[in-house]
């Protein structure tokens, strides 16, 4: 009897312990879903880390948060950054998450075409920083890359052409001089090899060929007709005639609108292609691959002038007398419709 009732009572304390052990891993609300950010500090010992869990509100014991950390080896590789959760995460997921260093991120999709403005107002929404925190690093000399351009007269934005659109998982932590190094880095990776290679057996710099790319980018809605954009461009350059780009006026306006005016055309801007020769000193947007390499594989036609229909394609002509048939003709057909 005596030996029944002594492993009666280790079964119920063993079962006890079972129980509270489970409580305490268990979350502290299971239907509390409220996202709780929390900063770990580099250096943090295992007990400062639990003690702010616990005043957090995310863990029930911090006492067990250390005893389950020191028995699974993890004392030293705790890892620092910004995470997130809820009282609804228990506490093995926790410990999980700081031992693989599972921080919070945020992401992004930054589409072709985008400005650094654009870009930096879609950053100022989902990060911890404003709009202007980006733009003021964009302007200036703060990132040292081959390819960047030096600051000078008439550039609106040193990153601008470079910050390469693509869709982005990045740590919530992250300053905007990193976020803005991540997308350099993808440009670098993806394209920064060859635009160096081919642009200079084009003769051109790699600057001027993100130029051209980022001008193919706001004038081509089908990728078809890109590198047919392209050529004339290059040209145009080629027998000095003033590019006329709509999408350079637009970039020199503070705002951008449904349509180019005739009086916005005379903007005393660089980026002006109506008024001044040559390329604009400087990307007018972030172009994607497919302009990028449009840039660097004109088309082999001899156009000179292009028009957009509304449906977004354009007609190529090859002399102004045809451009202006073509336009009439055009426009003879919509007042019949």
């Amino acid at each position: 009897m005596k030996k029944a009732a002594r492993v009666f009572l280790i079964s119920i304390i063993v079962i006890t312990g079972l129980l509270k052990f489970t409580s305490l891993i268990s979350p502290v609300n299971r239907y509390d879903n409220t996202i709780i950010g929390v900063e770990i500090k580099s250096g943090s010992s295992s007990r400062e880390i639990s003690q702010k869990l616990y005043n957090k509100g995310l863990i029930k014991s911090a006492r067990l948060f250390n005893i389950l950390v020191s028995v699974s080896g993890f004392d030293n590789s705790l890892k620092a950054g910004y995470y997130e959760w809820s009282p609804s995460d228990n506490l093995i997921s926790i410990i999980k998450d700081l031992n693989r260093g599972r921080v919070a991120t945020f992401k992004i999709t930054i589409p072709e075409g985008f400005t650094v403005e654009e870009v930096a107002e879609k950053l100022g929404e989902v990060t911890f920083y404003s709009k202007e925190n980006y733009l003021s690093l964009a302007e200036g000399n703060n990132f040292n890359r081959p390819y960047l351009p030096r600051k000078r007269q008439g550039v609106k934005y040193v990153l601008e052409g470079f910050l390469y659109p693509d869709t982005y998982i990045i740590p919530k932590e992250y300053n905007p001089g990193q976020v803005l190094n991540v997308m350099l880095n993808n440009f670098e990776e993806k394209c920064w090899q060859e635009l160096r290679e081919k642009s200079l057996k084009k003769g051109i710099t790699p600057y001027e060929a993100i130029i051209i790319a980022s001008l193919i980018e706001k004038e081509a809605r089908l990728e078809t007709e890109k590198p047919i954009i392209s050529a004339v461009i290059y040209n145009r350059l080629r027998k000095g005639m003033l590019l006329q780009i709509d999408a350079t006026v637009q970039y020199s306006l503070p705002e951008w609108k449904d349509r180019v005016l005739y009086k916005d055309l005379r903007i005393d801007s660089r980026y002006n292609t109506y008024k001044y020769p040559g390329l604009p000193p400087g990307p007018i947007c972030n172009p994607g691959k497919s302009s990028i390499e449009a840039a660097l594989n004109p088309a082999d036609v001899d156009y000179l002038f292009y028009f957009a229909l509304e449906d977004g394609s354009h007609i190529f002509t090859t002399t102004y007398e045809e451009h202006l048939r073509q336009q009439n003709k055009y426009r003879r057909g919509l007042e019949n419709e």
